[in-house]
């Protein structure tokens, strides 16, 4: 009787683990504020000129979880009429032209960081993974971690507009003043960290680029079968200022090598470029350039490196110049 009465003991107290932890779980995916959550993370992205539109949203133990995000860079700020239509999932009768080419992501799991306080990201798509932890106490710390992302991944081509495949990994670690959690602006254009670049096999097999040659405007050129190969760089921030320690380029088709700095903006999309590249370009890649070996013949010959051309990328991030060295 003794053994049979600690069994049932035991299994009632299993019993009403099991039901409390069921009763947690429902209650929790009935009363979980998925409307005031849609909302705070549509508004906040809004202020930073983006556009995002969540398809699902599921609460975790420790965070939440949004599925089939599309995240897109207006070309004009948007209207408080089309912010409160994408805060309740709706997408108010815009489509690309009003709220841009947009990034999928499978699924976008958010949740707050203790030490140092913050907040935790991770983005499953196109292949891979984005993490991205942003927070401090005495400043504010970024952190970026882009493993596996496949150059033809998910919308990633459309969103380009170049047809390519290959590997992208990248890590971005900067530290700047102001404090985000005690609602201090946070000024970029004097973070200390680092940038580092790797792609593999990266190859464009066709589609239609912008390219901004010289003073004037970007124009756009269809681009052919183009093998980039390995893709490496590695640049060094000291107050705001970033310094080129590793560019290079190597493939069958080209050699391409890059030095000079990089000025961080307050923002970093206003970040300044001063590089100076160069390029070789092998015979039988150049023969089929078509329309671009035009661009290519603008660049003078590297007078120190024979069957080398130089040249200068400069401008914003957002909007890059790239022309003939001077």
């Amino acid at each position: 009787m003794a053994t049979e009465s600690k069994t049932a003991r035991w299994k009632l107290v299993v019993g009403y683990t099991a039901f409390a932890v069921v009763a947690f779980i429902l209650c929790l995916l009935l009363t979980f504020p998925y409307d005031a959550v849609r909302t705070r993370l549509v508004t906040e992205a809004a202020a930073h000129g983006l556009a995002v539109r969540i398809g699902g949203l599921r609460p975790g133990l420790s965070g939440v979880t949004a599925t089939n995000v599309r995240v897109s860079k207006p070309p004009t700020p948007l209207g408080s009429d089309a912010v409160a239509a994408l805060a309740r999932g709706e997408s108010g009768g815009l489509g690309p032209d009003e709220l841009g080419e947009a990034l999928v992501f499978d699924s976008v799991a958010l949740r707050p960081s203790v030490f140092p306080p913050g907040v935790v990201m991770k983005l499953h798509g196109m292949g891979g993974t984005v993490d991205i932890h942003v927070g401090g106490l005495s400043g504010t710390s970024l952190n970026v971690d882009v493993d596996g992302v496949q150059a033809s991944g998910g919308n990633l081509p459309k969103y380009t507009g170049v047809d390519m495949e290959g590997t992208l990994n990248a890590k971005l670690a900067l530290q700047a003043p102001g404090t985000m959690m005690r609602g201090q602006p946070v000024d970029w254009s004097q973070a200390t960290g680092t940038v580092a670049l790797d792609t593999q096999g990266l190859t464009i097999k066709g589609g239609t680029a912008a390219i901004p040659m010289g003073g004037g405007p970007a124009m756009p050129m269809t681009l052919p079968r183009m093998v980039l190969g390995e893709l490496k760089g590695d640049v060094q921030f000291d107050k705001g200022l970033g310094t080129v320690r590793d560019l290079n380029l190597k493939s069958e088709d080209l050699e391409g090598a890059g030095t000079g700095t990089v000025k961080l903006g307050r923002r970093l999309e206003y970040s300044e470029l001063a590089l100076d590249v160069r390029l070789k370009f092998e015979q039988a890649f150049q023969q089929r350039l078509g329309p671009l070996a035009l661009a290519v013949n603008m660049l003078p010959q590297d007078r120190d490196n024979p069957g080398w051309r130089g040249g200068r990328l400069s401008g914003m991030v957002s909007s890059p110049r790239f022309g003939p060295k001077r």
